[in-house]
């Protein structure tokens, strides 16, 4: 005797789940959609501390945790219900997200609170929690360990008898340095070097207790350093 259920009693089964109802409890509701605020939560502090742009977007912050909350929801629906999971893939088909991403590295948000969301749906919470945790700590090390030197533009303003003093300043300081522009007016001189440094930006003012130095300006090429 064939045990294996076909195409049309998987069908007929899911039916009679869709009319019945499901057997999700209360309990077991409120105790899924609150791990996933607490997931959800986690999630928008390490977009905080990982943020690296120029302005903070509280609304993606929160956009975040409802993700995580009504992809919890809509997995509880469907879960176990063929029928309900075929709608629910037609509905979806038909929407259309127009939000730009600014960063690419904000795709990784949204699909960690999809995947938290799965996860807690189906009530596989410690999947959720440690995978939370996994992910956390994995972003904040690699935001703050640097993969690369940071390129930076520093412009000096001197008087010319100071600029050779400079040019070994600057070179002591990068890590690789490149004297782009050198434009002298009334024996004031402006130096534009391109530097590699891993550095922060602030080390550079060293420059200013050089003899001769009037200003230090420091710009960085990329908003991720």
């Amino acid at each position: 005797m064939d045990n294996q259920l076909n195409f049309s009693d998987i069908l007929k089964e899911s039916t009679t789940s869709l009319t019945t109802g499901g057997s999700i409890t209360i309990a077991g509701i409120l105790v899924a959609l609150s791990i996933s605020l607490l997931c959800g939560l986690f999630i928008a502090s390490v977009y905080r501390q990982c943020y690296q742009g120029v302005l903070f977007q509280k609304s993606y912050a929160t956009t975040i945790v409802l993700v995580t909350l009504v992809t919890t929801m809509v997995i509880m629906v469907i879960s176990g219900n063929l029928v309900l999971s075929l709608g629910m893939v037609g509905a979806l088909s038909i929407v259309r997200f127009r939000a730009a991403i600014k960063d690419p590295l904000d795709i990784v948000y949204i699909f960690w609170a999809v995947g938290i969301g799965i996860a807690n749906g189906v009530a596989y919470f410690s999947v959720s929690i440690i995978s939370s945790i996994f992910i956390g700590l994995a972003l904040l090390a690699l935001t703050r360990i640097p993969s690369r030197p940071r390129l930076h533009l520093v412009i000096v303003n001197c008087q010319k008898e100071a600029s050779s003093n400079i040019i070994n300043k600057i070179s002591s300081i990068g890590r690789k340095s490149i004297l782009r522009s050198e434009s002298v007016k009334d024996e004031i001189c402006e130096l534009v070097f391109e530097v590699q440094s891993f550095k922060d930006a602030h080390e550079y003012h060293e420059v200013n207790t050089i003899v001769g130095v009037e200003q230090v300006r420091v710009i960085n090429y990329s908003a991720n350093n």
